[in-house]
């Protein structure tokens, strides 16, 4: 009776904790103002992003999106010093900027386990230092000003800590 009680409450205890995690498995762990951000940048008529090509390409790719869904289309331009200026309308760079989620704060990678989850240091990078320009910022530009910018490119940056 005792090795029946407790291997019911073991298999109770397995199947509440597998539960759980699948439950919490496809979450992404957005940062706490990412929403704040989101609607930020889809008020923004453009912005201006001035990184390498291949961190651009790197953090650009649309998996999991469907690209017709949620599509980031950009004018890319080559500056003089080599980085590239990526042009992005307000809806775009909402876009990226749910994709830089995903892949940084924990969207599921190949498996729907949460030692899956991305947490890809590009996007990581490119998310952090476009939402540094974005909570900057207090009002919406004037139509005269020039676009908000940020510049991500290959210098070195302290590791955040977690």
């Amino acid at each position: 009776m005792i090795m029946t009680e407790r291997r019911y409450w073991t298999t109770s205890a397995l199947l509440a904790v597998g539960l759980f995690l699948s439950l919490t498995g496809c979450a992404t762990d957005s940062p706490s103002r990412h929403s704040e951000r989101l609607q930020k940048a889809a008020g923004l008529k453009v912005f201006h992003i001035e990184t390498s090509r291949e961190l651009w390409e790197k953090t650009s790719d649309q998996f999991p999106y469907d690209q017709r869904e949620r599509p980031i289309k950009a004018k890319v331009t080559t500056l003089p010093n080599g980085l590239q200026r990526i042009e992005l309308s307000g809806v775009s760079l909402t876009n990226y900027l749910r994709e830089l989620d995903h892949d940084a704060h924990g969207g599921t990678g190949s498996g729907d386990a949460p030692w899956t989850r991305s947490r890809e240091a590009e996007s990581i990078r490119m998310y952090d230092e476009i939402s540094a320009v974005l909570d900057r910022t207090t009002k919406r530009p004037e139509p005269e000003d020039p676009p908000l910018r940020a510049v991500v490119d290959t210098a070195f940056v302290d590791a955040k800590r977690q």
